[in-house]
């Protein structure tokens, strides 16, 4: 059964690596292909800049809730703004991957390896030590056909060897746009938008949550407290993009 898996496993990797000749990597941030180099030299220094200082956010800046914790790698601004637009909005899911690995490289300090030309995390152990389940913030969109937390989310199982649980949250109402809401309208826009469904199982668990974007923090606090009546013993949320400029204090661990 064991080799079955491994065999099914290789197989996978070499169709991908196929389909890489064919349609080769393009950054997510340009969309220049990049084949198999590791980053793309024209957006190094500008995401660079992007970057967060802190990543860990800060209560000061962002509501938490319940929320044991928050983070996130770029400021949601230029190019990372664009990337994450196109990948929910045109189509390009394959960015996923990229900056999902950004994200677990900034985030869990991971390295990589090539495995038929792939790019991949290695395991880092350590990086799952402070939870036991991933689970990513549902699709805010049915007619997408795809869900970008989720995406994003499979790097950081790759990397962190925790089980994710895809469905564990579900919107029982669709909200309407966060953008350009204060901070209280948010709140009540997504307050009891988000619950269990019947195949959660976080009872008494730490869990990871994912999502692409964190702003002021009501989405991630909303599906904490869903996820905190399910009965997980805590929530701590990681995105790959901040919409708020952080202070530039110095946080203790």
């Amino acid at each position: 059964m064991k080799q079955t898996k491994i065999n099914k496993e290789n197989a996978a990797f070499l169709l991908h690596a196929t389909v890489e000749c064919v349609y080769p990597r393009r950054c997510p941030f340009c969309n220049d292909v990049i084949g198999f180099t590791d980053k793309c030299k024209g957006c190094e220094s500008v995401c660079a800049e992007l970057e967060l200082k802190h990543k860990r956010l800060a209560r000061q800046t962002h509501y938490f809730g319940n929320l044991e914790g928050a983070a996130a790698v770029y400021h949601y601004e230029g190019c990372v703004r664009e990337s994450i637009l196109n990948m929910k909005y045109e189509g390009r899911r394959w960015y996923a991957n990229e900056l999902g690995n950004i994200m677990v490289k900034a985030l869990f300090g991971c390295t990589f390896f090539r495995k038929y030309g792939i790019i991949l995390p290695e395991r880092n152990n350590a990086a799952a030590l402070e939870w036991d389940v991933i689970v990513p913030v549902p699709e805010s969109s049915k007619k997408r056909g795809y869900n970008v937390p989720d995406l994003l989310a499979k790097p950081i199982v790759q990397a962190t060897g925790l089980p994710i649980q895809e469905t564990a949250l579900q919107r029982i109402r669709f909200t309407k746009s966060q953008a350009g809401l204060a901070l209280a309208d948010r709140l009540e826009n997504v307050a009891g938008a988000f619950a269990p469904t019947v195949q959660c199982d976080v009872e008494g668990k730490r869990v990871l949550l994912v999502d692409d974007v964190i702003t002021t923090g009501a989405t991630a606090a909303a599906c904490t407290n869903a996820l905190l009546e399910a009965g997980a013993q805590s929530v701590y949320a990681v995105a790959l993009a901040s919409s708020q400029w952080q202070e530039e204090l110095e946080y203790m661990d």
